[in-house]
Parts: C-alpha cells; sequence; structure tokens
C-alpha cells in the first residue's frame, strides 16, 4: 500500500474512463452501470388556472403550481397636468409628447340655421 500515484491525464471514450498515472500505467473504469437510458419525452402540457400538468412519455404527470407568480398590482391611473401617476407611485412626464404648437387664430365666422362655421387663419374649418 505504498503506491501513492496521482492522476495526471484521463479520458472517456463510450462508456469507459482512462485514468493514467503518474508513475506510468493506465486504469480504465467502466461506467455503464452509472449511465442511464431513460430517453422520455414530454407529450403535452396544460395550464388550468394557476397549474402547469407536464405529461411525460412513459411516466407519470407532473403538476407545477404558478400561483406565486401571479401578480395582484391592481393599481389606478391618474392624470393631472400633463403627468401621467400609478397609485402606488412612478409617474411619467407626458409634456414631450404633446403637440401644442398649433396657435391659429379664427378669422372668420358664419351662422347657418344652428351652425356655427369657424374659419382658421391657417385654412380649414370647424363646423360646432
Amino acid at each position: 500500500n505504498t503506491d501513492d500515484q496521482q492522476i495526471t491525464d484521463f479520458s472517456l471514450t463510450g462508456n469507459t474512463l482512462t485514468l493514467t498515472l503518474e508513475n506510468g500505467g493506465t486504469q480504465d473504469v467502466d461506467l455503464s452501470g452509472y449511465v442511464s437510458t431513460d430517453d422520455q419525452n414530454l407529450t403535452g402540457a396544460t395550464l388550468t388556472g394557476t397549474t402547469l400538468q407536464i405529461d411525460i412519455e412513459n411516466g407519470s404527470s407532473a403538476n407545477v403550481d404558478l400561483s406565486s407568480l401571479v401578480g395582484t398590482d391592481d393599481q389606478g391611473l391618474s392624470l393631472s397636468g400633463n403627468t401621467l401617476t400609478l397609485e402606488d407611485g412612478g409617474s411619467v412626464d407626458l409634456t414631450p409628447y404633446l403637440d401644442n404648437t398649433d396657435d391659429q387664430q379664427i378669422t372668420d365666422f358664419s351662422l347657418t340655421g344652428n351652425t356655427l362655421t369657424l374659419t382658421l387663419e391657417n385654412g380649414g374649418t370647424q363646423d360646432v
């Protein structure tokens, strides 16, 4: 029991692990008893409510509870001026998205029956 060699290299061919020893020699280890041949496939999946059932070929189905992934964030939105705000925090300023550059003046108007027609300085009319 005085052979204290170290492994200097190893290789795997098929199910055989070959160990190379520092003072020479090799040792083969048969790993075939540890290799799994279970090549089952998933055959289906069904979502019912928050339970995901996964069906396995030649095996029992497995259920996964997804209820912890369902959110309960039912925040309300409010608009104050140009700021849109979430009830429990967070907001966005909408000012950059507003087009307030059309400052046309009314140049003429007419009343025909119950319809008021407004004429704008850069063209176009609007009936009220």
